[in-house]
């Protein structure tokens, strides 16, 4: 069985979901809510974990998922809520949901006071709906949103976004604050988890409910650090790409067979003196020749650093099910070893900002799925 290239430069990068260009791969930021009415719409079509339809309620394995920031939450007269909305496609730009007066309609939410807390600070959030039904389709264009609908003393709630170079268009983001509709530097970051138990998200937004730039070398308990990932068809492997701080030279490593006895199948080198030098930035480089990977192969993709440090960027999820909105679905996830066979990190909930070059296929396969589509 071929495997084929595209024309033109033939790479796609697979493995991390970052900006290419940008200055940083992911990091979290925030809108304040601190009167009534400010919200956070987050928007988008949405990916369900297997392309179908579903429903989020208030039975089952309802859930709205989100982070917060600072938070204040403690009056008796504050109102906050969480749901899910229809689109205004009347008015705009910015972006926003539909509402009445800017109190926007919410089709399933749930909805907490101040003096009962549910809101805690600089954490990931579960809310299981009390209030409406909505069925979402795979595609669905529609809006996440969070709001002080009511606000008592000096309350406030900082809803957490990941920030990009950019907003964007779709997914993008908008801030309803100071009575102004404003589009956020940003993409959304939260989760849809239907009564059924499947997933959804925005595509091409970024989950996480933390960020941590990993530091280390050679000398270090913990030697190598990177990404497991597995393709669901033969690829070719031309080269990788990921966020690094550089401040001495390294190598990054295709290693086939991680989890159990890993080989080196491929190694590029990385001069500091070739580099910018000035915090994580993006860096790609090609192996001297590709690799040809089988149909389900396990592999890794990791940062080996000499006697000098360097540092790369790792989110990490709610649950290690959230992985199902990045590539490879959970079949990535963050590895490292000090030596003999790598292990996953933290239970499967982290992952770098490392990803690999991708530049041909399997003629006859056709995987929606690893590419984001359907």
């Amino acid at each position: 069985m071929s495997l084929v290239a595209l024309d033109g430069t033939p790479l796609v990068k697979l493995g991390s979901l970052w900006s290419p260009g940008t200055a940083a791969a992911w990091a979290v930021t925030g809108v304040t809510q601190d009167a009534a009415k400010e919200a956070t719409i987050m928007y988008g079509q949405v990916f369900t974990d297997d392309g179908g339809s579903h429903t989020i309620d208030t039975t089952g394995s309802s859930s709205l998922g989100w982070r917060t920031a600072g938070v204040t939450f403690a009056n008796v007269g504050s109102t906050f809520k969480v749901g899910l909305a229809a689109m205004d496609l009347a008015n705009g730009p910015p972006g926003r949901a539909a509402n009445a007066s800017d109190v926007i309609t919410l089709d399933v939410s749930k909805s907490m006071a101040g003096n009962g807390g549910g809101v805690t600070a600089n954490a990931w959030q579960e809310h299981v709906p009390d209030a409406g039904t909505k069925t979402v389709a795979h595609g669905d264009f529609i809006a996440f949103c969070t709001q002080m609908t009511a606000l008592g003393g000096a309350d406030l709630v900082n809803t957490s976004i990941s920030s990009t170079a950019g907003a964007g268009n779709d997914p993008g983001l908008t801030q309803y604050t100071g009575g102004t509709y404003t589009a956020v530097s940003a993409v959304p970051n939260c989760l849809i988890t239907f009564s059924d138990g499947h997933l959804g998200w925005f595509g091409g937004a970024v989950l996480l409910s933390s960020v941590t730039a990993q530091t280390w070398n050679s000398g270090s308990a913990t030697k190598e650090y990177g990404n497991y990932l597995q393709f669901p068809f033969p690829v070719k492997i031309y080269g990788v790409y990921g966020m690094v701080a550089v401040a001495a030279d390294f190598d990054f490593v295709l290693y086939s067979d991680p989890l159990g006895t890993p080989v080196a199948q491929k190694t590029v080198s990385v001069d500091a003196n070739a580099v910018v030098n000035s915090g994580a930035r993006p860096i790609q480089k090609l192996f001297s020749s590709p690799y040809s990977a089988a149909a389900n192969q396990p592999l890794a993709i990791i940062a080996k650093p000499g006697g000098s440090n360097i540092s790369v960027t790792y989110k990490t999820l709610n649950a290690s099910a959230h992985q199902a909105a990045d590539h490879c679905g959970t079949n990535g996830y963050a590895v490292n070893r000090a030596s003999g066979a790598f292990a996953a990190q933290n239970s499967n909930k982290d992952r770098f900002a490392i990803g690999l070059l991708i530049g041909a296929w399997s003629q006859p396969a056709r995987s929606a799925t690893i590419l984001g589509m359907r």
